[in-house]
This record gives structure tokens, sequence and C-alpha cells, in this order.
């Protein structure tokens, strides 16, 4: 397996689209809504949205990407792309993603990674290393804009 050359997980942060506000009433809503982002950030070409949607359908039907504390990371390997593409969700309320704690989620993190690559190992432990703090998780909840969302995921 190899990995991108150059991984950095600031940047793929900083070239995320981030949507706050969420109300969709399902994970596959949610999922949606993340893909239209990135199809409308420029982070995957409009003609790979459904080989995405796939992708992350697949991964979800092998086990539920829901964690405790409100936080999900769906993901999904495309040969498509070459490096970790990642949409930022917040949702107002929450969902019901049989998360492990049973909770709501209200926080997603979707990758889309190459099959060959680990990159979405060092991402997902990365992303994790800042999720397990309350004051995070708090902080990305409140959060008003997406350099706030995007600042306390990198700090």
């Amino acid at each position: 397996m190899a990995d991108t050359p150059g991984f950095d997980y600031c940047t793929i942060l900083q070239t995320s689209p981030v949507v706050l506000g969420m109300t969709e009433d399902s994970p596959e809503g949610v999922f949606s809504r993340l893909f239209d982002a990135l199809v409308a950030m420029g982070c995957l070409p409009a003609n790979l949205r459904e080989t995405a949607r796939a992708a992350v359908n697949a991964r979800e039907q092998a086990g539920c990407t829901a964690l405790a504390n409100g936080i999900a990371i769906p993901h999904g390997y495309m040969d498509e792309v070459e490096k970790p593409v990642v949409a930022i969700g917040v949702h107002t309320c929450g969902v019901d993603c049989s998360s492990i704690d049973g909770q709501p989620t209200r926080i997603f993190i979707l990758l889309l990674n190459h099959q060959g690559s680990r990159d979405h190992i060092r991402f997902l432990a990365a992303v994790n290393r800042r999720l397990i703090i309350p004051e995070v998780r708090v902080g990305v909840l409140m959060a008003q804009t997406r350099d706030e969302v995007l600042h306390l995921l990198a700090s």
C-alpha cells in the first residue's frame, strides 16, 4: 500500500467544504448534502458523485461508521481519487446513525480515498485525536463559520 506523497492533514482540511446547520432527517440525506458540497466546491467531479455515493454506501453496508459522542466518519474507496477528499457536516439536532452509544450523530466527516492508499488511516487518526477532546466537539457544534470548524479540527 502506498501513501500519497506530501500527505498533509491541515491541507486536506483547508480544501474541504463545511456544511453547517444541517437539518436532513436521515444519514442518506446528510451524505447526499455532503456530496453536493464536494461537487459545488470542485473537490469531486459531478460525474463521480454517484460513484462516490455507491462507495460510501458499500462501506456503510459492511458496518456502520457512526462512533460515540455524536460523530460519524462515513468513508469509501474510489480509484478515481488520488488523495483524500473530505467534507464536514454539522447537524443541528442530529440523526440516528445507529451509533455505538445510541446517541444522535451531529458531526459528520465524509472521507473518500484511493483503495491502495493508507492516507485515510492517517487522516482518521488525526481527526479522531481532535474530536476525542470534548471542548473541540462542543466548539464544532457551536461554530458559526467554516473557518471556526477548520481551526478547531486543525489546532
